[in-house]
């Protein structure tokens, strides 16, 4: 195998390595990517106020703000993300959720 055919087979390898731990988030302006964390990291660096629950349980996040959230024996978490038509996702705990700049609420606050 010729030299620049392996440089571009160990790229393409590590491509698909790094790409195997950002997880599809189904809302725009939402990132997911994978840690080895024993914690669910959610950060908030939209203009937005984001609200979410988990399990019963409501996060407020105001912007540019962030919360570690225990995940007390789950494996997966689900996220409805409040005031948004999809509002749910599922990530695994050891995960981390970024609210880019580019997301927005679908709804105001208590609509």
């Amino acid at each position: 195998m010729k030299f620049s055919s392996k440089v571009a087979l160990m790229l393409g390898v590590i491509s698909s390595a790094a790409l195997a731990n950002e997880i599809v988030a189904p809302l725009d302006g939402v990132e997911v990517v994978t840690t080895q964390l024993p914690t669910l990291s959610i950060q908030n660096i939209s203009n937005e106020t984001v609200s979410i629950n988990i399990y019963g349980e409501t996060l407020k996040l105001a912007p540019t703000s962030g919360v570690q959230y225990a995940c007390k024996g789950y494996h997966d978490l689900e996220l409805q993300v409040l005031n948004n038509d999809h509002d749910y996702f599922e990530v695994p705990c050891q995960s981390k959720v970024v609210f880019t700049e580019l997301f927005k609420n679908q709804r105001k606050q208590g609509e």
